[in-house]
């Protein structure tokens, strides 16, 4: 399914409309992206196992939830949309980074977003995502061994252990 979304330039401004597939191994064509970091009272990221069935890191652990942002749209909605999406549940959000990513064929300004968990029921979205849980630091270095973390979602989990100390 392709997305209409906001281009932008390398400032973050709306320039144009583009279609997602139309970005494909084209980096000059910049979109926004946005990314969900949920945590727990007890220090534990919420990580999710992606579909098998994804053309970008099939069966690889990411963040919580993410997702491109329509055409439009406001990235802060976009992740809330998102978290509903592919984990069923909402809570108060934080952004906590807005970078602009390089990846091999494109380039989009991602939108990071932090929030804490509030004991909702889990329910994930079977197409999008194979597993949902909770990681503590010691089970995600494990985790990292096993090469199925992707590398960005790797660092961020990183970051958040490193300042949650």
């Amino acid at each position: 399914m392709d997305e209409l979304l906001d281009l932008v330039n390398e400032k973050d401004e709306i320039v144009g409309e583009v279609w997602r597939s139309q970005t494909i191994n084209h980096p000059e064509l910049i979109f926004r992206e946005v990314a969900v970091l949920i945590n727990d009272n007890r220090n534990r990221l919420l990580l999710q196992r992606r579909s098998f069935n994804k053309k970008t890191y099939p069966g690889y652990w990411i963040i919580s939830a993410g997702g491109h942002v329509s055409k439009g749209k406001n990235p802060e909605d976009e992740a809330h949309k998102e978290l509903k999406e592919e984990m069923g549940f909402d809570v108060p959000l934080i952004l906590d980074f807005k970078i602009l990513m390089t990846y091999p064929g494109n380039r989009s300004f991602g939108y990071g977003y932090s929030g804490t968990y509030e004991g909702k029921e889990i329910k994930i979205q079977k197409e999008e995502v194979e597993e949902a849980r909770f990681f503590t630091q010691e089970e995600f270095e494990e985790l990292l061994k096993t090469d199925l973390v992707e590398p960005t979602s790797a660092e961020w989990c990183r970051k958040f252990w490193k300042l949650n100390k």
